[in-house]
C-alpha cells in the first residue's frame, strides 16, 4: 500500500469517527435537556442460543430479567424466538416473537401483565473500514398487552430506527460497539416515547461461547416529555451451537 492511500484510509476512519461522535453527543445532549424528573437504575440480564442453518441465515432463542428501582424490583421477564436472513452482503431481514410478563403496581397490588410482541427488521450495513462496521435497524414492533383484572387490552404500534457502529478488530475477541435508537410511536403521529443510547463491548471466549456487556441511557415517555430516565446495566450470555 503506497503512502498516499494509507493517508486517505486514515483520513476517512478519522471523519467518521468524528460523525459518529457527533452523532451520539447530539443525542446525549437532547436527551439530557428532556429528562428532567424521574431517575433510576436497573440491569437487564439476558441468556440465548444461535444456531446458523446456513451460511446466510441463523435462528436462535432468549430470554431476558430486567431489573429497576435500584434493582429491587423485577419489571419484567421474557422468551424470544427469532431469525435473521442475509439475502445481499449489506442487508437482512429478520423476524421475531416474544412473549414477557411486565409488572404493574395498582394500588396495593403487583400484577403481572402478559405482553404478546411481533418484530420484523430490515438492516442495511457497511464496512468502512476492515475494522469498523455501521448498520442502521429499522424495526415494526408490534405489541399487544392482554386484559388482565381492571386493566384493559392495550394495542401498540412502534418504528424502531436503530444505528450501531461496531469495532472488530483482526486478532482480537473483543469487540467494542455503540448505538443509539429512537421509538416512534405509529399510533400517535410518530411521536418519539423511547430513547436508547448504549455503549459496550462483546467478547468471544470460543467458538461457542461469547457475552456482551454495556451500559445504557435509557429515556421514556411518561407525561408528555422524555422525563424518566433509567441508567441501564446490560449482560449478555450467548451460546452458538
Amino acid at each position: 500500500m503506497d503512502k498516499e492511500k494509507a493517508e486517505r484510509i486514515i483520513k476517512i476512519v478519522n471523519w467518521v469517527r468524528y460523525i459518529i461522535l457527533a452523532v451520539l453527543l447530539t443525542f446525549v445532549f437532547v436527551a439530557l435537556s428532556k429528562a428532567q424528573t424521574t431517575y433510576d437504575f436497573g440491569v437487564w440480564y439476558s441468556a440465548g442460543m444461535e444456531k446458523k442453518i446456513s451460511a446466510d441465515w441463523n435462528v436462535g432463542i432468549g430470554t431476558e430479567l430486567r431489573t429497576k428501582h435500584r434493582r429491587e424490583y423485577i419489571d419484567r421477564w421474557k422468551l424470544d424466538i427469532h431469525s435473521m436472513y442475509r439475502i445481499h452482503r449489506h442487508l437482512k431481514l429478520g423476524a421475531a416473537y416474544e412473549l414477557h410478563l411486565k409488572n404493574q403496581t395498582t394500588g396495593s397490588e403487583t400484577i403481572s401483565l402478559p405482553h404478546h410482541r411481533f418484530m420484523a427488521d430490515v438492516v442495511p450495513s457497511v464496512s468502512v473500514s476492515s475494522w469498523l462496521k455501521l448498520s442502521l435497524r429499522e424495526r415494526y414492533q408490534y405489541t399487544y398487552r392482554m386484559a388482565r383484572h381492571n386493566i384493559d387490552a392495550q394495542h401498540e404500534h412502534h418504528l424502531r430506527s436503530r444505528i450501531k457502529a461496531v469495532m472488530a478488530m483482526a486478532h482480537s475477541k473483543w469487540e467494542p460497539f455503540t448505538s443509539a435508537e429512537m421509538f416512534n410511536n405509529m399510533g400517535e403521529g410518530f411521536t418519539i416515547d423511547e430513547i436508547r443510547l448504549t455503549v459496550g463491548t462483546g467478547h468471544r471466549f470460543s467458538l461457542h461461547h461469547s457475552v456482551n456487556i454495556g451500559y445504557m441511557l435509557n429515556l421514556k415517555k411518561s407525561t408528555d416529555s422524555l422525563d424518566k430516565m433509567l441508567h441501564i446495566l446490560t449482560t449478555e450470555y450467548i451460546y452458538n451451537l
